[in-house]
């Protein structure tokens, strides 16, 4: 009986810890991540009144949101290659800021895509941007504007329309 009371105490005397904290882990306090820069891939999309509608080419503004930014070529203010993406193989895309980002907004840029061939309404192209740390920038922050389709001889198309959907990383 004494050697089950003894094991019994060192029991209880073994699953006895101090709650102090010995300069390890985080004493109780929630660790907070820091927010970290990301990247943003704005795809820009056609809807026509039938889904056959055929466009060559389209023009249109869009603002970016406070804290999205997009790199520039050095000594002018366009796009570099490979930031404004077709999504027509064949199809030509150009970019320029009409207006820098300013405090508490972000760039203006006038965006040109054309394709001699014609493209069929949908997927029409993709920018990457970077986003700033701590911005979460939604599809709806994104502002297209003066949205206009255009046939091969240059006329505008009536009905086509384009919208943004946005993916962060």
């Amino acid at each position: 009986m004494r050697v089950l009371w003894l094991v019994m105490l060192c029991l209880l005397l073994a699953a006895c810890g101090g709650s102090g904290s010995n300069g390890a882990g985080d004493d109780g306090n929630v660790l907070t991540p820091e927010p970290v820069a990301g990247t943003a891939r704005v795809t820009i999309t056609t809807m026509g009144p039938a889904g056959g509608s055929v466009l060559n080419a389209a023009q249109f503004t869009l603002r970016l949101p406070a804290g999205v930014s997009l790199p520039t070529s050095t000594g002018s203010n366009l796009l570099p290659d490979g930031v404004l993406v077709p999504a027509v193989s064949g199809s030509y895309t150009g970019a320029s800021f009409l207006q820098p980002a300013g405090a508490g907004s972000g760039a203006l840029l006038l965006v040109n895509i054309a394709n001699p061939g014609g493209v069929t309404v949908g997927p029409l192209a993709t920018l990457t941007c970077q986003v700033a740390a701590g911005v979460v920038p939604t599809a709806d922050a994104f502002t297209l504007e003066n949205f206009s389709a255009r046939d091969a001889n240059g006329a505008v198309i009536p009905g086509i329309t384009a919208r943004v959907t946005l993916q962060t990383q």
